[in-house]
């Protein structure tokens, strides 16, 4: 039997997909906080869509490491802990700062024009508070980047550390990093399409140990973020 097709050709997203889709994102977005107890039923009626997707949508996420499942308690969301945000940036500073000194020498001038786009596009939407969307088009620097540097592997590993990135990225923007990660993208930028590679390579390493102190800052030893970092 063909399966059906969704809009635009497309086939349609199963329960499970777009059950695990709303939960990861609500994750990601902290509206389900770190530590807080998901109960089947309660996601089952907001999202309404039956236990079984919801059920296998979690276990998908247990498998990622945004939930645990424990016997007897059920289901909690991932706490965030210092330990994670150290070893997530000691990553993204290696494997980003090699992507933008290769990506240095690959630029061509439709890619710089790209990146100078997206990231006139997020000042924009950051100095019209549109802070959420400044952050979608920031992203897009580092998502380019990583591209350009062509190497299928880089991306793979950059790929896994998608989600955690996410969450991390989302508690720096909610605590005021938003203006200054985009002035550090800018320079980051200019030196990229200059070909400056070395320096390219050494502010995306400030800018990266930047948005790690800020993380860490918000997150107490215990893994449990500060109130004001839940809201």
């Amino acid at each position: 039997m063909t399966r059906g097709k969704g809009a635009g050709g497309e086939a349609p997203r199963s329960l499970r997909e777009q059950a695990y889709d709303a939960i990861k994102q609500g994750i990601l977005d902290s509206r389900y906080a770190p530590g807080a107890l998901l109960s089947e039923n309660q996601l089952a009626d907001e999202l309404a869509i039956s236990r079984t997707p919801i059920r296998e949508a979690l276990r998908e996420l247990a498998g990622g490491g945004l939930v645990r499942i424990l016997p007897q308690r059920g289901i909690i969301v991932s706490e965030l802990s210092v330990q994670d945000i150290v070893e997530v940036y000691q990553l993204r500073e290696q494997l980003e700062g090699f992507a933008v000194r290769v990506a240095a020498e690959r630029m061509g001038p439709a890619d710089a024009d790209a990146l100078r786009a997206d990231h006139r596009e997020a000042v924009s939407h950051m100095q019209a508070g549109r802070l959420r969307a400044a952050y979608d088009f920031s992203v897009l620097m580092h998502s380019r980047i990583i591209g350009l540097a062509g190497n299928s592997r880089l991306s793979q590993f950059m790929g896994q550390l998608g989600d955690q990135v996410h969450r991390f990225g989302l508690l720096t923007l909610r605590h005021g990093r938003v203006e200054r990660a985009l002035l550090e993208h800018g320079h980051i930028i200019d030196a990229l399409v200059s070909g400056r590679a070395e320096e390219a390579e050494q502010l995306m390493r400030l800018h990266l140990r930047a948005d790690r102190d800020v993380a860490l800052r918000v997150v107490l030893p215990a893994g449990v973020m500060q109130p004001e970092a839940a809201t």
